[in-house]
């Protein structure tokens, strides 16, 4: 039994293979979707960032330097995303290969959003670290970190179990819901890294979106309104101790996005 929102976005998937398969992508529209990626993935943590000049920095175009650094990070990201999806079939979740998305994402200090702790680029965090909401909501504190070697070997086999069991066609296995279960374990409760957390998290989930015959692709975040959005579902999440509103709220996006991408390619 499938949801409404599941099921568009089945249809616009299937739609969207129809017209696009995997094979016939060319380089230019592969960039296109990474670019897409990175950019929805990188507003949610840095409001400086502006689409229009994003698009035009990614593609090597001149772009005003007043964001360069918010323009590098996002960058980075945009390279970490387009190596691990030239080898996406080979990708295998582990923590191994966790800690090397972050070690190669965030190695530079313009990576990070705090202060740079080299000794933790590839590692787990080994301090306590507190989500701050506040006025708007109760901050959030994530798991403790003595725990997270035990707490991370124990989840890894719960997200491999999901992930190699999709199914799209029941809500229990779908590719979303195994989707936001991720995002909201990894991001929202373990939160394993010192900083680069969220930008990890959503690499992963577009791999093993390719992996499961879809392309890489997000609720499209664009501005602050979108980006509360995004948060006010997480939040709802937290309050309800439930994903469904994350499933609903990624099935509404990205159908958008792939809705449209088939009017305007």
């Amino acid at each position: 039994m499938l949801s409404n929102h599941l099921q568009r976005f089945n249809k616009a998937l299937s739609s969207f293979k129809t017209k696009f398969p995997r094979v016939a992508w060319s380089e230019d529209f592969k960039k296109n979707l990474i670019n897409d990626y990175s950019f929805s993935s990188s507003r949610i943590e840095d409001s400086n960032l502006e689409y229009g000049d994003t698009i035009k920095f990614l593609n090597d175009e001149f772009v005003k330097k007043e964001n360069l650094t918010s323009l590098l990070q996002i960058n980075n990201h945009k390279e970490v995303l387009t190596e691990i999806l030239d080898r996406y079939e080979n990708f295998e979740l582990t923590e191994e290969t966790i800690k090397a998305i972050h070690k190669n994402l965030m190695g530079s200090e313009l990576s990070w959003n705090g202060n740079f702790k080299p000794e933790l680029v590839g590692n787990y965090r080994n301090y306590q670290v507190i989500g701050y909401r506040e006025p708007f909501y109760r901050n959030r504190e994530y798991n403790p970190h003595y725990n997270l070697e035990i707490i991370m070997a124990t989840y890894i086999d719960f997200f491999q179990r999901a992930f190699n069991n999709i199914d799209n066609s029941n809500d229990e296995t779908h590719l979303i819901t195994a989707l936001a279960y991720f995002h909201n374990k990894f991001l929202n409760d373990i939160h394993p890294f010192a900083d680069g957390n969220g930008r990890v998290c959503r690499i992963i989930m577009g791999t093993v979106m390719m992996k499961n015959g879809c392309p890489p692709v997000f609720a499209q975040v664009l501005d602050n309104t979108d980006m509360e959005q995004y948060i006010n579902t997480i939040i709802e999440c937290e309050k309800e101790n439930s994903n469904k509103a994350f499933v609903d709220f990624l099935a509404n996006g990205m159908s958008d996005y792939l809705e449209n991408k088939l009017i305007t390619n």
